[in-house]
């Protein structure tokens, strides 16, 4: 899934006092992910980390992520600490 709006995504996490970190432990998934997210280095977030996103920043996820036809997710990219990183792609 793409981020609709990769300023809305930082603008809010920021409204509810969240640093990148917190956003990252919270959702399971790393500081950089976050980060690339809000800064378009990645383009992609697996369905299960938009869902997470947009839970933890109390919106739908229809309303901060689209999806986009043809597209491959790679495995979802875990905490730093013992992540088990995959580029193995799977169907979207």
């Amino acid at each position: 899934m793409r981020p609709k709006d990769r300023e809305r995504l930082k603008k809010r996490r920021r409204e509810l006092g969240l640093t990148q970190r917190e956003l990252a432990l919270l959702c399971k998934c790393t500081q950089a992910a976050i980060s690339g997210l809000e800064t378009g280095n990645m383009l992609n977030a697996s369905k299960d980390l938009a869902t997470q996103i947009s839970r933890w920043l109390q919106r739908d996820v229809d309303e901060l992520f689209t999806e986009h036809e043809g597209a491959s997710a790679l495995h979802r990219v875990t905490n730093a600490a013992g992540s088990k990183r995959s580029m193995e792609k799977v169907p979207a």
